[in-house]
């Protein structure tokens, strides 16, 4: 059975030229968009025919929604026509298509917004209630009155941490938008999300989480954007061993014992302690080596894809390579270093590089 078109009509005191804008320019479509209580940090456009847009939408307890299309139609100031769509966990949901007419009358305008494609009555009955939520803000926005600023995901942490990093990853791997709040261990707003004042912490409206592989979960879980875990349950499960060894061996082995016997030098002369650093060196090796037959010839820990396995992985290994001993073993770990350079090559890795 196919499902009516949605139509709503609308009056604004203002000029067409705004109201076609307020679809169209970035910076007014964060002013608006969305149903009450949702707000947009984030939203790209490219306005013409052919052109994609991307809105994401944050609730107060941080969740996140996003839609995207791309326009067919552009008709400035009387008529735009785009697809719609929202991301899902592996790909996008059937996409409707949306076409606005605006006419101006009485020294206003009047828009009738008219979507079609919708496969199943409650997803227009939801669309309706959303597009009706949107407008009465577009209104308020039009008068003067936009949305109070975004209140999205808040990472707290330090930007040199691997693990806060780890987190970082995540949400630029997903395109999800985030604050990054500078906050250092066992400090007293670190303390108040982690109770053992370790990094990073996550702030999700009034809810808190703490631990990164709980984090690096939920990121993955709840926001849209590409899967960072595989849907074979062997696989998944093979990930999974790959964060717990990295929680439980790998970390100490790489950075508390190793990384930071350089970065908080505790010997003579306030250099590093050539003792510290010769004792780290065989765990550290063997570490490597274990990597080194993990990864064979591939590019992934596991299957053939980014997983949370290689994002928890990656701040750790990029420190490794800054340090002599850990530069010689990893110049002998072939498949280490080609399986790191293919992280560091994606945007995310350069986007969460520590200043």
């Amino acid at each position: 059975m196919s499902v009516e078109p949605l139509i709503i009509r609308r009056h604004f005191k203002a000029a067409p030229e705004r109201v076609f804008a307020a679809f169209t320019q970035r910076e007014l479509m964060q002013g608006w968009y969305g149903p009450h209580g949702m707000t947009v940090p984030h939203c790209e456009v490219d306005a013409r025919v052919g052109g994609a847009y991307r809105i994401e939408l944050h609730s107060k307890a941080g969740q996140v929604s996003i839609v995207t299309g791309v326009f067919r139609e552009i008709e400035p100031p009387r008529r735009l026509v785009f697809t719609w769509g929202w991301l899902n966990g592996s790909g996008r949901n059937p996409e409707t298509v949306v076409s606005l007419t605006i006419t101006p009358r009485d020294g206003g305008a009047d828009l009738e917004v008219v979507q079609t494609g919708f496969l199943k009555e409650e997803f227009r009955a939801g669309h309706q209630d959303g597009w009706n939520s949107s407008l009465d803000a577009l209104d308020a926005a039009l008068a003067g009155r936009p949305k109070a600023a975004a209140a999205g995901p808040i990472l707290l942490g330090d930007a040199r941490s691997s693990y806060t990093r780890a987190a970082r990853l995540a949400f630029e791997e997903k395109g999800i938008a985030y604050e990054l709040r500078p906050c250092r261990p066992h400090s007293p707003e670190m303390s108040a999300v982690h109770p053992w004042g370790r990094m990073p912490g996550l702030q999700l409206g009034d809810d808190k989480l703490y631990e990164t592989s709980a984090i690096l979960r939920y990121i993955d879980e709840v926001y849209p954007g590409p899967a960072l875990m595989p849907a074979d349950p062997l696989d998944r499960a093979r990930a999974e061993q790959w964060i717990s060894a990295f929680n439980a061996y790998l970390d100490r082995a790489f950075v508390r014992d190793y990384v930071l016997a350089y970065v908080f030098p505790s010997g003579p002369d306030g250099k590093p302690d050539p003792a510290k650093i010769e004792a780290a060196v065989p765990a550290l090796r063997k570490g490597l080596a274990v990597l080194e037959a993990g990864y064979g010839g591939r590019e992934h820990l596991v299957g053939d894809a980014l997983s949370l396995a290689d994002v928890i992985l990656a701040p750790s290994v990029a420190y490794l390579g800054l340090f002599p001993e850990g530069a010689d073993l990893l110049a002998g770990s072939p498949n280490v270093r080609r399986a790191h350079a293919a992280i560091a090559a994606r945007p995310s890795f350069a986007a969460t590089r520590p200043g």
